[in-house]
């Protein structure tokens, strides 16, 4: 969905003009995004939280050539989905029978034998 689907969605529901819509919804995202830049944090309950991450300033390599790189101190927008959000998507699985994964074998449940990937192997004999 792009910023054109949700301003004619947001008109049709408003039962205002698109420009009008627009302006909403600008508002909104100006809003949102000064106060990430302020605070660090949004919450829109039900909905989810937006919040600003810092990373570190570190020094890294290119991959390619091994060269040292600098990168500065950074931070970057996150955005987590609210409890009746992540319900709303994941109903759509629990309606069609869906089952969870069976939980990943852990080292205690594997047999000596067995590799990290669940392939058998022999255990060689001493002789």
């Amino acid at each position: 969905m792009t910023r054109s689907d949700l301003t004619t969605k947001l008109s049709l529901r408003m039962n205002v003009s698109k420009k009008e819509a627009d302006k909403y919804l600008t508002a909104i995202l100006d809003t949102i995004m000064n106060n990430l830049e302020k605070e660090g944090r949004v919450v829109v309950q039900g909905f989810g939280s937006f919040r600003v991450n810092e990373h570190k300033a570190r020094v890294a390599k290119k991959p390619i050539t091994g060269e040292p790189l600098y990168l500065p101190l950074r931070k970057k927008p996150v955005f987590h989905a609210g409890k009746e959000l992540r319900e709303l998507i994941n109903q759509d699985s629990e309606n069609m029978g869906l089952q969870a994964p069976a939980s990943p074998r852990t080292k205690e449940n594997r047999s000596p034998y067995t590799s990290v990937h669940g392939v058998s192997q022999t255990m060689p004999l001493n002789k």
